[in-house]
């Protein structure tokens, strides 16, 4: 098979019109959906948000993988470290052993005359 290599004959003015005319048309269809790709709010200027909030959701995943990490292991070494258990006990919820005494130092309260200076 031979390609078809036949060229358009001018046959005058509007018969180049009406040869040109689709081509013409789809150049300005494209332009307009270019133009509004490239200008309108919901073209690329939204894209590149869109892009820039992926990546900081990303990250924000990331980290929350590596706290998620940390805290199995802290749940394993408090399962399995009594030493541990106690750290927390005490530090957190102020408990303490039987027979323990507990002394609370309390800041005294500035007094009208300490306060007036």
């Amino acid at each position: 098979m031979r390609p078809n290599n036949k060229k358009h004959v001018s046959h005058g003015f509007w018969s180049d019109f009406l040869y040109r005319l689709p081509f013409v048309g789809a150049f300005l269809i494209m332009s307009m959906l270019a133009g509004t790709m490239f200008f309108n709010d919901d073209g690329l200027p939204r894209y590149f948000k869109i892009r820039e909030n992926r990546q900081h959701v990303i990250k924000q995943i990331q980290q929350l993988e590596y706290i998620n990490v940390a805290m199995q292991k802290d749940i394993t070494r408090i399962q399995s470290d009594p030493q541990r258990l106690e750290e927390l006990a005490r530090n957190r919820l102020g408990m303490v052993r039987k027979g323990e005494k507990v002394y609370q130092f309390v800041e005294p309260a500035p007094s009208s005359i300490t306060a007036n200076r």
